[in-house]
């Protein structure tokens, strides 16, 4: 009885998280957003960006300078939610997680603002940006 219980739960939870998903509300969860800024020279080729998690390709986008986009999504119940991007930029690139449940906090207002700058990609948890901090260097 006890586990037709905790299956009923799951899948209730399952569902509503689902329907919520579709109208942007989250339910037992956190909504985040993440945005994705070009903040390179306008002369230089745009930023090729393709971003990911297990279930949602967002697909590859083009960003000229100035240019940006952003999703977002409920964090996962069960706090497994990942979403990864590739940079490209010329001849330079970078693959990393744009986040992550683990690093939630990181996010500390519920937006994780990535920007692709010519030395590298920073961060800030916040947006609009108040204090970008260098993550990554281009490989």
């Amino acid at each position: 009885m006890i586990m037709k219980t905790l299956l009923f739960i799951l899948i209730s939870i399952n569902f509503f998280q689902a329907m919520a998903s579709q109208k942007r509300k989250c339910i037992l969860t956190t909504k985040y957003t993440v945005y994705i800024v070009n903040s390179l020279p306008r002369n230089s080729p745009p930023l090729i960006a393709h971003c990911a998690s297990k279930n949602d390709d967002l697909g590859t986008r083009t960003l000229q300078a100035g240019q940006s986009f952003n999703w977002s999504f409920c964090d996962s119940y069960i706090e497994n939610t990942l979403f990864f991007c590739n940079f490209r930029w010329g001849s330079k690139h970078r693959a990393f997680n744009v986040y992550t449940s683990k690093h939630r906090a990181d996010c500390f207002k519920k937006e994780c603002y990535w920007e692709a700058d010519p030395e590298g990609i920073l961060f800030d948890g916040v947006y609009p940006p108040q204090a970008l901090v260098k993550i990554y260097d281009w490989n």
